[in-house]
């Protein structure tokens, strides 16, 4: 059984490698089409619009030059179809491998280890940071000394942005922080 035709069955165990070969196979059929005319790998002639559908690298004018070039492709074809089973085991290693964002990071002001409980921090949506409580409710100093109290300027305590106005505008951030692709504002 073909990498193509265990695709189709529905292996699932080769979901990633099948993707991956899928869009090599539709990348390498797209520069063909782009820059170089259709012609048949057999005889020669041009407008060849059968496609090998195996490898999908060479094209045939019709099912006999197919047949007769079948076994001269045959090696190259595999070949083909091997490099691009190994492309797509170094993706999905690279995927598996990757390591994943910690769940328990530390506080950007106090370098203290944030508390697994809810209410020992809370998210800034103007920054994307995670403040511990400790350091949302210390009071903070200006460039002078002076204390600053924050809750009645209504500032974020590790980038000093103006806290939204609105639940709108508030709705507006996470979205931008979404697409940057924080993964606390996805949640």
């Amino acid at each position: 059984m073909s990498t193509s035709e265990s695709c189709k069955v529905g292996a699932s165990n080769n979901y990633v490698v099948c993707d991956v070969n899928d869009k090599l196979q539709n990348m390498s059929t797209a520069d063909d089409k782009d820059i170089i005319l259709s012609i048949c790998a057999n005889c020669g002639k041009e407008g060849a619009k059968n496609v090998c559908a195996k490898c999908k690298q060479v094209k045939y004018c019709n099912a006999v030059c197919k047949k007769v070039h079948k076994k001269k492709h045959k090696k190259q074809c595999d070949e083909h179809i091997r490099l691009a089973a190994e492309h797509a085991a170094r993706l999905l290693d690279i995927e598996l491998f990757k390591q994943p964002p910690p769940l328990y990071e530390d506080c950007p002001i106090c370098f203290l280890l944030l508390p697994e409980l809810e209410t020992g921090y809370r998210y800034k949506t103007c920054c994307g940071k995670t403040i511990c409580s400790g350091c949302v409710f210390a009071p903070v100093y200006d460039n002078q000394g002076n204390k600053v109290d924050n809750e009645k300027q209504n500032k974020c305590e590790f980038c000093r942005t103006l806290a939204p106005k609105s639940e709108k505008e508030a709705v507006k951030r996470l979205n931008k922080l979404m697409v940057v692709g924080d993964p606390i504002a996805i949640i």
